[in-house]
């Protein structure tokens, strides 16, 4: 019986340096970035700017795949299902946060079953207006919105998402009536607004920013701590004099639950590498973005406060997403 027990502890003794080598040869082999939305999108463009930067850092080539649907859960849960060795990763936008807010239906715990890598980008929020609005700032907005005898409507990408919950966020803090009319993407959500079928859009950079740009919105507020990106005459919702309203969009590299540490700790440090570069960084910008960076500590810390914060201001205001 000894010798049996002997054996079976230098045979376990054994494995463990063979473990330690292969966490220490990491990567090996190339990795794969699951994108859990379709191609052409701002997550699909951070994925294969920072895929590229991985890449090189890395010595492995890094391959995008995008496997779209079902609010992101597709994508996701095959990541969560994946050896957790460092060769599949998600990239998960604030829809994460949303999903789990709002009741989406999920397959996997996104805190439990995914472990956090690194925070990649901020995608700062946008209050938009037709450009007949009299209101062209946040107090005289709020303002505005308590004159009218009707509650006010606003535009959307979706029902659900993290810009809807931002301005029931606006609505709780200010006592405000707001009526959220949500589209399917930003592009309806903005053309509504133009056309003036709703005097306002909530939503995060990319065609809203645009559209300010050219004059075809104006720009009310970011409640970002920043100032978005390409929109400098924007002002952030502190410099407005408001300053209980901070938010922000994020995209973010997730790994399976388990990964070992050593290997989290390689990726995270070559992502930050890769974000402090200027080409990413200008890349970044001229999506309407800024780059993020981090711990993966940090990141998870993100997650748990977003996820206590949006379910509050769902559950009080009754959001229900749509799958």
């Amino acid at each position: 019986m000894k010798k049996l027990l002997a054996a079976a502890l230098l045979s376990s003794l054994a494995l463990v340096p063979l473990a330690v080598h292969a966490q220490g040869d990491y990567p090996a082999r190339p990795i794969r970035i699951v994108v859990p939305y379709t191609p052409g999108g701002p997550t699909d463009a951070v994925a294969r700017i920072v895929g590229k930067g991985l890449s090189a850092e890395l010595g492995q080539p890094v391959i995008v795949d995008n496997k779209p649907g079902a609010s992101a859960t597709i994508g996701t849960g095959y990541v969560v299902n994946q050896p957790a060795d460092g060769y599949a990763l998600v990239v998960v936008a604030a829809q994460l946060v949303t999903n789990s807010a709002t009741g989406i239906p999920s397959p996997y715990d996104p805190m439990r079953d995914l472990a956090p890598v690194a925070n990649l980008a901020w995608m700062p929020i946008l209050v938009a207006a037709n450009p007949k609005l009299p209101a062209k700032d946040l107090p005289a907005l709020i303002e505005w919105i308590r004159s009218q005898s009707n509650p006010v409507p606003y535009s959307s990408p979706g029902a659900g998402s993290l810009t809807q919950l931002w301005g029931e966020l606006l609505a709780q803090r200010y006592k405000l009536r707001l009526d959220h009319v949500p589209y399917k993407g930003s592009a309806g959500a903005a053309q509504a607004v133009m056309a003036g079928d709703v005097p306002l859009t909530f939503d995060v950079a990319g065609i809203t920013s645009t559209l300010i740009k050219e004059g075809k919105l104006t720009g009310i507020v970011t409640p970002g701590t920043a100032r978005a990106p390409g929109l400098p005459n924007v002002p952030t919702a502190r410099e407005s004099g408001v300053k209980d309203l901070d938010a922000a969009s994020f995209l973010g590299l997730m790994a399976p639950a388990k990964t070992p540490k050593p290997v989290l700790d390689k990726i995270n440090a070559a992502v930050n590498r890769v974000l402090q570069t200027k080409e990413v960084a200008d890349a970044f910008n001229g999506l309407g973005m800024s780059t993020a960076g981090g711990s993966g500590e940090e990141f998870g810390q993100l997650l748990a406060s977003e996820m206590k914060r949006w379910t509050a201001v769902a559950k009080t205001a009754g959001v229900k997403a749509e799958q």
